[in-house]
C-alpha cells in the first residue's frame, strides 16, 4: 500500500493535469453567450477560443517539458498553476474582449506547462513499480476532465454566468499547488541545459502550419506541405544540436515509439467518438444532448476502471500482452459501434463505448509507464512533453479528420458518421500492431526491467 504522502502528491499531480482538458472543453457549452458578447459568430469566437487555446497547447508541450529537465519540474509547474490562476482571474474579473483572448492564450500556455512536468514529476517522485497505476489513473483523469468539461462549463453557466467558468478554475489550482509544494521531495539538481529558441520557434510554425491544413472541409495542401517540410526540418535541427527541444532519437526506443504511437492514436480516436456521438445522436436521431452523457460517462468511467487493472494484468500477463489485448478489446469495441444503424438511443451504444473506454484506460498506463522509463530520468520532461505534443496533436487531428468526413451541411447524415469509421480502425490496427515493440515480460510487475 503506497505511504500516504504519495497517494497525496499524485492527487495534486492530478487535480493539476485536469486543468489542460478543462479548459479546453468546459467553454463549449458557453460559446453562443461568449459570441454574443464579443459581439462575433459562434464559429469564429470557437476558432479564437478553442482552437487557439488547442494550438498553442500543442506547440507549447515539448519546450515545456524541455524548461522542466532545465529548471526543475517543480519548478515548471508551480509556474504553468500561477499562469493559469492569473489567466483565469483575469477572465473573471476584466470583461473585454482583448483581456479574454489574451486570458485564454495564458491558459493555454499554462497548460503546456503543467502537463508535461505533472507526468515528469510521476517519473521522478514516485516509487517505480507505482508507475503504472500512476499513469493509469493519469491518463484517465485527463480523459474524464476533456468529457466532463461541457457538463461542467454548462452547470456553472446556467446557475452562474459565463465568467463563472474561469472562476473555478482558480481554487481548483490552489488546492492542487497546496498538495504538490507540501508532498513533493525537493529537486536538489542545478539547473542545466538551456532552451532552444530558434528550435522552439521552428516547431511551432511547423505545428500551426500542420493544424491549418486540417481546418475546413478539404485538406489545405498549402499549409500541410510546407508544416510537413518544416517538421522536417526541425527533426534535422534536433539532431544536430547540443541541447534539443525534443530528442527524436528517443524513438530508436521501441517502448518509447510504442507509447508514442498509442498515445497519438489513442488519442485521435477517443476525442474524435468525444465530439462524434452528440452530432450523430442530435443529427441523426433527433437526441437531447442531455441524454447523450450516459455514453460518454460510460466511456470515461470504464477508462478509470481500466487504469488499475493495468497494473495487474501487467504482472500476471506481462507488458506486451496486456497492451495486445487491450487493442484486441478496443477493436472489438468499434466492430460494435459500427453498427451505428441501429442505435437508435444512447443507450445503444453505451456498451461498445464502455469497452473501449476500459481498453484505452487499460492500455496506457502500461504503455505510457514502459516509454517514460526507457529514458532516463535527466531527461524525463523531454520524454513528457513529447507524449504530450503526441497526446494533442493526436487528439486535434482526429477532430479535423472527423470535421472532414463529417462535411460542412448544417445537418450530418448516418452514410457521413460511418465514414469515419474505417479511420478509427486504421489507427486502432497500428496500435495493436505496435504494441509488439514493448517488452514481453517483467520480474515483479516492474516495467523498465528490458526497457534499455
Amino acid at each position: 500500500m503506497p505511504e500516504k504522502r504519495t497517494l497525496l502528491l499524485l492527487a495534486g499531480v492530478l487535480l493539476a493535469s485536469a486543468l489542460a482538458p478543462l479548459g479546453s472543453t468546459s467553454i463549449a457549452v458557453a460559446m453562443p453567450q461568449i459570441a454574443q458578447f464579443m459581439e462575433m459568430d459562434p464559429g469564429t469566437t470557437t476558432q479564437l477560443l478553442v482552437g487557439g487555446y488547442l494550438l498553442i497547447s500543442v506547440i507549447g508541450q515539448a519546450p515545456a517539458g524541455k524548461l522542466g529537465d532545465i529548471i526543475g519540474y517543480q519548478k515548471a509547474l508551480y509556474i504553468g498553476l500561477g499562469v493559469f490562476m492569473l489567466g483565469s482571474l483575469m477572465a473573471y474579473l476584466i470583461r473585454s474582449i482583448e483581456i479574454l483572448l489574451v486570458s485564454r492564450m495564458m491558459m493555454a500556455a499554462a497548460s503546456a506547462m503543467i502537463v508535461p512536468n505533472a507526468s515528469a514529476m510521476l517519473r521522478t517522485q514516485l516509487p517505480e513499480s507505482m508507475l503504472p497505476f500512476a499513469y493509469g489513473v493519469f491518463g484517465a483523469t485527463m480523459g474524464a476532465a476533456a468529457a466532463v468539461g461541457p457538463l461542467l462549463g454548462g452547470a456553472l453557466t446556467q446557475f452562474f454566468d459565463w465568467p463563472a467558468i474561469f472562476l473555478v478554475n482558480v481554487p481548483w489550482a490552489l488546492i492542487a499547488l497546496g498538495l504538490i509544494v507540501f508532498t513533493s521531495r525537493p529537486q536538489t539538481e542545478k539547473p542545466k541545459g538551456r532552451l532552444d529558441l530558434r528550435s522552439t520557434v521552428l516547431l511551432a510554425f511547423a505545428i500551426g502550419a500542420l493544424q491549418l491544413g486540417f481546418i475546413g472541409d478539404s485538406i489545405d495542401f498549402r499549409f500541410l506541405f510546407p508544416g510537413l517540410i518544416l517538421l522536417a526540418v526541425f527533426v534535422w535541427l534536433q539532431l544536430t544540436v547540443d541541447e534539443p527541444v525534443f530528442n527524436p532519437r528517443f524513438f530508436r526506443r521501441p517502448a518509447y515509439l510504442a507509447a508514442g504511437c498509442t498515445t497519438a492514436l489513442g488519442n485521435f480516436t477517443m476525442y474524435a467518438l468525444l465530439f462524434q456521438l452528440p452530432i450523430f445522436f442530435v443529427d441523426v436521431r433527433d437526441v437531447a444532448e442531455i441524454e447523450i452523457a450516459s455514453a460518454l460517462t460510460a466511456m470515461t468511467l470504464c477508462m478509470m476502471l481500466g487504469g488499475p487493472m493495468s497494473a495487474i494484468a501487467g504482472r500476471l500477463i506481462g507488458i506486451r500482452y496486456t497492451a495486445v489485448f487491450a487493442a484486441c478489446a478496443n477493436l472489438f469495441g468499434l466492430y460494435l459501434y459500427s453498427d451505428l444503424e441501429s442505435a437508435l438511443v444512447p443507450l445503444d451504444i453505451m456498451l461498445p463505448m464502455a469497452l473501449m473506454g476500459f481498453a484505452i484506460g487499460m492500455s496506457g498506463p502500461v504503455v505510457q509507464a514502459a516509454g517514460m522509463l526507457a529514458i532516463e530520468k535527466e531527461y524525463a520532461g523531454m520524454a513528457a512533453g513529447g507524449l504530450s505534443t503526441m497526446r494533442y496533436f493526436g487528439g486535434a487531428i482526429g477532430i479535423s479528420v472527423l470535421s472532414l468526413q463529417l462535411g460542412s451541411d448544417t445537418v450530418t447524415s448516418l452514410e457521413q458518421h460511418l465514414s469515419v469509421i474505417p479511420y478509427y480502425a486504421g489507427a486502432l490496427i497500428t496500435v495493436l500492431l505496435v504494441a509488439f515493440l514493448l517488452p514481453v515480460s517483467n520480474n515483479k510487475g516492474d516495467p523498465s526491467v528490458g526497457i534499455q
